[in-house]
């Protein structure tokens, strides 16, 4: 059950299935771009907002789910329920909400845990170590649209990390757990807890729905190689902490037999193992929802080189033959622009053939 999915069970209980927000909340929930009950969950975490019992008022239907309905303004709902900004006037607190969605979501992290280790940050350049920490962000503002802060745990932690996070998010409010431990120091703390896996593009698995679904906590290597070649980094993290010793396998992620195609941005990976998980979906439909424009570019490339019929002069491949059939099926399963095929086209000299 998602965190917002569980706030809305958490209001009917006690029969509150009209709440107003005040203008400060609406803002932040409007802000987010995400399902207003789980935005409100988040906010009623981090102490920003509160659920009030007051004055019965009348208000207009701004939203609607899970039976829960959202007010604001002037209108015909009537209700005496509450969602207000921290320092609002409050007649009487529902302090218990708060209490209620604590408990759950320390049961979340028992659930769903991603930690990303950051040993190798020093030999990241100063463009990486930037692309890192927006990764980094971007993967903590998925995780609060389905689940919790406190679901991400950054290991490996280094002072100059922490001085470039900071720097880059001053006025970031968070909950993740950000350790100086090392990766195997701080699994040896919750392995009794988790069945923990790896996540590696080099893994000796190809990972399945059953084994995501099997596995609670996966490590994920805080690596950018943008102006580096480091294709085997989350290995190299394997053997640095003998994590063969603890029996952790090494997974990786393919989109029909092949890691072509897959993001390999940390958020992106996070994305597809909480859609798999948490929404029930297949690997594949996961991998191409998460996919970016350069993932399908890619893809392309590799389905055209794959499937096509080459005509080959003097030994090298001149032209790529492609079947109409086959350019729909990409362009279906990768949409790009006509733009993209075009520049595809050229690069590889196809010619499309009925």
């Amino acid at each position: 059950m998602l965190l917002g999915e569980f706030l809305a069970d958490e209001l009917k209980k006690r029969n509150i299935t009209d709440l107003h927000v005040d203008k400060r909340v609406l803002r932040k929930l409007v802000e987010s771009k995400v399902d207003y009950l789980q935005w409100l969950a988040v906010l009623l975490l981090q102490g920003r907002a509160k659920i009030c019992i007051g004055e019965d008022k009348d208000g207009d239907v701004i939203y609607e789910r899970l039976g829960v309905r959202l007010l604001h303004g002037r209108g015909n709902v009537i209700s005496r329920f509450y969602a207000k900004w921290k320092d609002s006037e409050c007649i009487t607190e529902l302090e218990d909400i708060y209490k209620s969605l604590r408990n759950y979501v320390i049961n979340l992290r028992k659930k769903l845990l991603f930690i990303i280790d950051l040993s190798f940050w020093n030999e990241h350049t100063e463009i990486e170590k930037k692309e890192l920490i927006e990764q980094v962000i971007m993967c903590i503002k998925l995780i609060r649209s389905y689940l919790y802060d406190t679901c991400l745990v950054l290991t490996s932690c280094c002072e100059d990390f922490l001085q470039y996070f900071n720097k880059l998010n001053r006025n970031m409010y968070h909950e993740v757990e950000m350790t100086s431990l090392d990766l195997r120091k701080y699994l040896k703390n919750i392995i009794k807890h988790h069945r923990i896996a790896m996540l590696d593009p080099e893994g000796d698995h190809v990972l399945t729905e059953v084994d995501a679904r099997s596995y609670t906590a996966y490590i994920i290597g805080g690596i950018i190689d943008k102006e580096r070649v480091d294709k085997y980094g989350t290995y190299r993290l394997y053997n640095l902490y003998r994590l063969y010793e603890l029996n952790i396998p090494r997974f990786k992620i393919c989109l029909d037999c092949s890691t072509i195609g897959v993001p390999d941005r940390i958020n992106r990976i996070v994305e597809i193992i909480i859609k798999c998980v948490l929404y029930r979906k297949s690997i594949r439909d996961a991998i191409l929802e998460a996919q970016s424009k350069k993932d399908r570019i890619y893809r392309w490339y590799y389905e055209i080189q794959k499937n096509s019929k080459k005509v080959v002069k003097d030994g090298k491949v001149v032209k790529h033959l492609v079947s109409r059939d086959l350019l729909n099926k990409l362009m279906s399963l990768y949409p790009i622009s006509d733009k993209d095929v075009s520049r595809i086209f050229r690069s590889l000299n196809v010619e499309v053939v009925d």
